[in-house]
């Protein structure tokens, strides 16, 4: 029987799910660390599968600014990958690079965000290969789209671009120490049904 809500997923499917997360984070980490040429440590990772309404919650309600990253999967399974990133993070992946101050987002330039999607695109890149190389899939993916923007009107971009969405997502809470700093971020994995029995499949999970 086919998948037709993430939230009908059983429990082995859940820790496959759980095992891309925590492949795909410390790829990212290795990433990231080729980037900014630094020493880069990631924590296990914090995983949910969590109602996507809810997840404005997790990103400090839905009237925080923040700076998110969309990533449009396509190929053999569709969806999108959504990045989360607060002033912190995008502050100190920029003065890696240059020296800047950075008190709120609004300091953010056009040179300050082709940083932050270069980061995007690899520590997405490193999600995507992880799935890609367990699954036996290809996956193609678009150049990382920046928004500045609250993150309730972020998180309605999925819904405007993909045709079903469903109620769950993977949700994976990042928390990353670059040269010494603290800094966490959040990748929401978004899949539109039919690309979850694909990848299932492909996984030889019963679906």
């Amino acid at each position: 029987m086919a998948i037709a809500d993430i939230s009908n997923l059983d429990d082995m499917q859940l820790d496959v799910l759980t095992e891309i997360g925590n492949v795909g984070s410390g790829n990212a980490a290795t990433a990231l660390a080729t980037l900014l040429n630094t020493f880069v440590d990631i924590e296990i990772p914090s995983i949910h599968l969590i109602d996507f309404d809810d997840v404005s919650q997790f990103l400090g309600g839905p009237d925080n600014y923040a700076l998110g990253l969309t990533v449009t999967l396509n190929g053999d399974i569709e969806g999108m990958m959504l990045q989360v990133i607060q002033k912190e993070f995008a502050a100190k992946l920029i003065n890696t690079f240059y020296e800047k101050k950075i008190s709120s987002l609004d300091d953010i330039t056009e040179m300050d965000l082709s940083v932050v999607r270069e980061m995007g695109n690899i520590t997405t890149a490193a999600y995507v290969n992880s799935i890609a190389k367990m699954a036996n899939i290809f996956i193609n993916i678009t150049p990382p789209e920046d928004h500045i923007d609250k993150v309730g009107n972020i998180l309605s971009i999925p819904s405007h671009n993909l045709g079903s969405v469903g109620k769950k997502v993977l949700y994976i809470d990042e928390s990353f120490c670059i040269s010494g700093t603290q800094i966490h971020g959040s990748m929401i994995l978004i899949l539109e049904y039919a690309s979850m029995n694909v990848l299932f499949q492909k996984l030889g999970l019963p679906v």
